[in-house]
């Protein structure tokens, strides 16, 4: 493959501009925002993460995400509330256990109208803040008495909370940054001395990217600008001062989205979605679910948790 390293942009993870461009590129088959066409994948060849090329601007960026995206305040069913009620204790649990910090200082990075803080709140003794893009979302957050300031986090000035924080969460968002290393320095320097940056995102060299390819439910295309293999989120986390990094599996739903990609793209199926889902997403989760349970068990998951300290 004939390459022009001189024209080549940078990957955004390790910087080499050893890369190539993905020949058939993934769609935007949840939301179909208009701004998508202008965007590739491209593939690094020094640390095999891949990444949307060129960069969007910050404009850019919010023109990818539609008043009905899926995390913008969308009520959930009866079940999925329950479901998701159990997931933040479960996590609150999780995060106490990193640090003996009392309240535990959390600022998260995506914060939303906060609805997972309060689910937390019960479990145990926190402090939260954080930072929100969607300005509504943000409000809420404000609203239901949280410090969220509005804007994206490359947008966040850290000035009077450097040092501040005991964890930084970044819960699949990671991968929606502009400049993953920008965005993990900054976490860096809001942390306190031993702080805990943790988060959760998609992971390269699984069974759902070797399958189903260019549907893979990873790709979110164009809103998941960076997409990291194990080996270069611990490297990125290394770049950027952090110690005592740690990477392990998670179950997911991306191959519920895997398969309504391909129904979608691959096989022409109709299906009629609403805030990126059909309505028959509670079944493609479930007939889905077995897959799920075989990647987590045997380490080819299509999501990781990372952690790691400063």
């Amino acid at each position: 493959m004939t390459q022009d390293v001189e024209t080549e942009p940078g990957c955004p993870v390790c910087h080499a501009v050893d890369s190539y461009q993905l020949a058939a590129p993934p769609k935007d088959y949840e939301y179909q925002v208009a701004i998508a066409e202008k965007f590739g994948i491209r593939v690094c060849n020094a640390c095999r993460s891949e990444f949307v090329s060129p960069r969007p601007s910050l404009d850019e960026l919010r023109q990818m995400y539609p008043d009905n995206y899926y995390a913008y305040g969308k009520e959930m069913g009866g079940f999925w509330q329950k479901i998701y009620d159990m997931w933040c204790r479960s996590e609150a649990k999780r995060l106490l256990s990193l640090s003996a910090k009392r309240p535990l200082h959390l600022f998260d990075v995506g914060a939303g109208d906060c609805r997972r803080f309060k689910a937390m709140a019960s479990a145990g003794d926190f402090k939260f803040s954080g930072v929100e893009m969607n300005p509504e979302m943000a409000q809420a957050g404000c609203d239901a008495g949280f410090d969220i300031s509005p804007g994206a986090f490359e947008e966040f000035e850290p000035s009077g909370r450097t040092g501040t924080i005991d964890v930084l969460t970044i819960n699949h968002v990671i991968e929606h940054v502009t400049d993953p290393y920008d965005t993990v320095r900054k976490a860096h320097s809001l942390l306190a001395e031993d702080g805990i940056f943790t988060g959760r995102t998609p992971k390269l060299a699984c069974t759902g990217h070797r399958y189903f390819g260019r549907y893979w439910g990873g790709y979110h295309f164009p809103r998941h600008l960076q997409l990291f293999s194990r080996e270069s989120l611990e490297l990125l986390l290394h770049r950027c001062g952090f110690r005592e990094v740690k990477i392990i599996e998670e179950l997911n739903l991306f191959p519920a989205l895997s398969l309504q990609n391909a129904l979608l793209g691959k096989l022409g199926v109709p299906l009629k979605l609403e805030a990126g889902h059909s309505r028959f997403w509670t079944l493609l989760v479930f007939l889905t679910a077995p897959l799920s349970i075989l990647d987590y068990l045997f380490r080819r998951s299509d999501c990781m948790i990372f952690s790691a300290r400063k």
